[in-house]
């Protein structure tokens, strides 16, 4: 069987990458943002002091985004009630005194998104999650963040997925599954229907086959269809479209954060390949293609830098086939690539004798924590691993380190020097935070009053807070030397415990 790609293999299976979860409390300045969607209400803690307000905003709020560009003692969210179809500014003065603002969106809008420069906040409905129970899909609120601000309807493309901005905040590209709407921010008031660009070769294409990326910097979407072995890269201003023929099956394609260029990867049973695109596109051979050897990968977690690329796959497509894979399981290794003046190389294979499910790279690119299947077979009373990396090594160091129950989300401060992992179990039995220092691996397991729910970090003052399942609401704060101090009863606004 000939698939088209050169290589006589079909078209490889779909990866499955871990999504993460946005009901957590957020941090704006030195205050943390914790809403309740029970009692309609968003409690406001100081980081340095522990203080607490609490304030009421709309009916069952889900949703607290930050608004960039606040100062270090003053806090700014906007907080999202799917419920009631309104979201409410919660600002915070250097005192400590709140002020809040209604504000109506979109039927059915369930997430925010911010402009870099903080001065508009898009409400809309993302298809990829829960879904509100009413309302168009194809609605969109644009909220001046100014008080009393102005708010902006618009109707955009089927099931809106993701928004991306430029850098200079003049823009908005809405993703949505038939393309990308283009919502002029600097002209805002005048705008009544955004202008929307078409990113695929196919109208016709299933909306579940499909990835688009957006370079907000260059202003070109990148359009990948499962079992296609193409790339459509469109310039969002013109339309007009550059289609890159690749010689395999890309099943991810990854935007670096500056928009300067893209990666696919192309998994092979034969041998597995990276492609790097430059952006913008300027003709159909605007790609290298980096032979990876013989091994399968399907995923690239890309740094921040856009320096080091963590290269993996979560299917194991010789099993699918009823095969056993030639040199084990390929979903128990990954490789690691480095980028040095636009060319990668350096390629190093990391043995994890345990599937991989996700990646994460610490924000100086200097480390990565992997987080695997279940174990039992190593350690029954510690079945679920994951594994530190030192990416800055000559040869990587690795650390395994085994836990009771499944971590389920992991933060890495932004100086890179730390990292936290939430461990918990459905019984509640296992309620736990792993706390790592990256420069040398020390894992340091904090038992927690209340099963770990989100995790977050403090800037001003370089605080780790764990938001807890509790009745009346708990948070814990770790300082950088390990000071831990906890928040309990914030939801009935009647206790604080150091």
């Amino acid at each position: 069987f000939d698939a088209g790609d050169g290589t006589g293999e079909p078209p490889p299976p779909p990866e499955e990458e871990d999504e993460g979860d946005f009901r957590v409390p957020q941090a704006s300045g030195r205050y943390v943002y914790a809403a309740n969607e029970t009692t309609d209400r968003v409690a406001v803690i100081n980081a340095e002091t522990l203080t607490i307000e609490v304030v009421s905003v709309s009916r069952g709020p889900t949703w607290v985004q930050p608004i960039p560009g606040q100062a270090a003692d003053v806090g700014a969210v906007l907080v999202l009630s799917p419920q009631s179809d309104e979201a409410t500014f919660v600002r915070t003065t250097s005192s400590g005194a709140n002020s809040i603002e209604l504000r109506g969106v979109a039927e059915g809008a369930n997430a925010l998104a911010p402009s870099p420069d903080g001065a508009f906040v898009i409400a809309y409905n993302d298809a990829d999650l829960p879904a509100a129970p009413v309302g168009s899909v194809q609605e969109i609120t644009v909220l001046d963040t100014a008080e009393d601000g102005p708010s902006y309807s618009l109707s955009v493309g089927p099931h809106p997925r993701a928004i991306r901005f430029s850098p200079d905040s003049s823009r908005a590209y809405v993703i949505t599954d038939a393309g990308v709407d283009i919502v002029e921010l600097d002209d805002i008031e005048n705008v009544t229907k955004p202008t929307f660009v078409d990113v695929l070769a196919d109208e016709a294409t299933d909306p579940a086959t499909i990835e688009i990326q957006v370079s907000a910097a260059t202003g070109q979407a990148l359009s990948r269809v499962d079992e296609e072995t193409s790339i459509v890269v469109t310039d969002l201003a013109s339309g007009a479209q550059t289609i890159l023929e690749l010689p395999g099956f890309p099943t991810d394609v990854d935007v670096s954060k500056d928009g300067s260029f893209a990666l696919a990867v192309l998994p092979s049973k034969n041998g597995s390949s990276l492609v790097e695109i430059p952006l913008p596109v300027a003709s159909e051979s605007d790609f290298n293609v980096v032979s990876l050897g013989d091994v399968y990968v399907g995923v690239a977690q890309l740094s921040d830098a856009g320096d080091t690329a963590l290269l993996y796959t979560t299917v194991d497509p010789w099993d699918l086939d009823g095969e056993v894979a030639p040199d084990g399981d390929p979903r128990a290794r990954m490789s690691v690539v480095h980028r040095n003046g636009g060319a990668w190389d350096g390629q190093q294979t990391i043995f994890t004798e345990i599937p991989i499910r996700s990646a994460g790279i610490s924000p100086d690119s200097n480390n990565a924590l992997l987080l695997h299947a279940a174990a039992p077979e190593l350690n029954a009373d510690a079945p679920w691993p994951y594994t530190l990396v030192d990416l800055a090594a000559a040869v990587p160091l690795r650390k395994v380190h085994q836990v009771e129950a499944k971590p389920q989300s992991v933060l890495f401060t932004p100086d890179g020097t730390r990292a936290a992992v939430s461990i918990r179990n459905d019984e509640g039995t296992v309620r736990q935070v792993d706390l790592v220092t990256l420069n040398n691996f020390i894992v340091d397991s904090l038992t927690l009053g209340s099963p770990p729910q989100g995790l977050g970090h403090v800037e001003p003052t370089d605080k780790i807070f764990i938001s807890q399942d509790h009745a009346s609401g708990r948070i814990t704060f770790v300082s950088a030397d390990g000071t831990v101090q906890t928040a309990t009863g914030f939801e009935l606004n009647d206790g604080v415990k150091d």
